[in-house]
């Protein structure tokens, strides 16, 4: 017996090594609600398929995949992975009972999706080890309870064989919660550096890159329009405040722009102390009132720190009359709008023509 449960146990750790990183590859992630309980259920299927001892005992280990899978996305996936393993056992497994059912799978399922916590399904938060531990002892305690009052009189054996496998099917999931973790810790870290590659470093903006990225994919498609955006007289800030302050500013400015473009645009830094925006809209009329409304948000903020400093933009426009116009281009065009409204005044808005678009206060 000591055999075949040791095998089984490497060949359930070796199955659920490949299912992770099939997960990872296949980006199954994205289809969970049906990927997992797929992925579970195969798993369940082939363990189900290794030699058994003789008094049955390796079925202990045909839940440990629907633990996983309860533990890591919650009850419904859990609940629907057993569905596969349940359908097997009726069609291939002598004289299967609901019983055996409930107790090799549901059982694992239900008692797992009690320790799931949602954090763990974002894949940002590793599953606790303590977790894993006191649903192994309330499945074993629960196993040897139940065998026990079943198998009355039974030898001391018997009992032996069954806290022998409950040490090691507490090792196995203890195990698969590890590689688990050791890969989502992988995974997150992956994330954070693809987010340091996208992102600038001081103001939390996309960064310049990441911005030609999304724009060069959406003005293939559809019209749009720049804007670029220039903090008024930040180099007088700067040598008046310092670059500790002019950092700051820029923090919230960059916060300001974030929170006060419309939904399905996209700010980025472009350098220095200079922004750009990729807008949806392009009428003439709705820019000047957008356009107006980032130089208000801009002009009645007042720093946290320098409250009666008067901090406004000057902003660019140029719009992509139809798709597959060359991005550069309008992003020159909307360089050259800026330019126009700091040699007018500042603290307004030109679109790319000879005609301004809006005139605010000056600054």
């Amino acid at each position: 017996m000591s055999l075949i449960a040791f095998t089984n146990a490497c060949i359930l750790i070796a199955i659920s090594y490949v299912a992770l990183k099939l997960k990872n590859r296949l980006f199954m992630e994205r289809f969970e609600l049906w990927s997992a309980p797929l992925l579970t259920g195969v798993a369940c299927i082939i363990m189900m398929m290794q030699p058994h001892t003789v008094n049955g005992f390796a079925a202990v280990f045909y839940g440990v995949p629907v633990i996983m899978a309860g533990l890591r996305f919650g009850g419904i996936v859990a609940i629907l992975s057993t569905l596969l393993p349940a359908l097997y056992m009726y069609q291939f497994t002598e004289s299967p009972t609901l019983l055996q059912i409930v107790q090799d799978l549901m059982a694992p399922a239900i008692a797992s999706s009690l320790f799931h916590r949602k954090e763990s399904a974002s894949g940002y938060v590793n599953i606790p080890f303590l977790d894993g531990l006191k649903l192994c002892m309330l499945l074993g305690s629960v196993r040897i309870l139940y065998n026990g009052y079943m198998q009355a009189g039974a030898a001391l054996a018997l009992y032996i064989d069954e806290l022998f496998l409950f040490i090691i099917f507490t090792l196995v999931v203890t195990i698969l919660i590890a590689m688990y973790n050791d890969d989502n810790r992988s995974l997150n870290l992956q994330r954070r550096l693809e987010l340091q590659a996208n992102q600038d470093g001081l103001t939390g903006l996309p960064n310049l890159r990441s911005f030609m990225t999304i724009a060069q994919n959406t003005v293939k498609l559809r019209p749009l329009s720049i804007m670029m955006i220039d903090i008024d007289n930040f180099k007088r800030f700067n040598d008046t405040y310092g670059h500790m302050q002019g950092d700051r500013l820029l923090c919230e400015v960059g916060q300001i722009l974030r929170t006060t473009i419309n939904e399905h645009d996209y700010a980025a830094r472009y350098g220095g102390e200079e922004f750009i925006v990729l807008s949806h809209i392009t009428d003439d009329v709705e820019l000047s009132v957008y356009a107006q409304k980032l130089c208000k948000a801009v002009e009645s903020h007042r720093s946290s720190s320098l409250e009666e400093t008067n901090i406004t933009i000057s902003i660019g426009i140029s719009i992509s009359i139809r798709p597959q116009i060359d991005l550069l281009r309008i992003i020159s065009e909307a360089d050259e709008a800026l330019y126009s409204s700091k040699h007018n005044g500042k603290n307004r808005s030109t679109l790319y023509s000879s005609m301004p678009l809006i005139t605010s206060k000056n600054a």
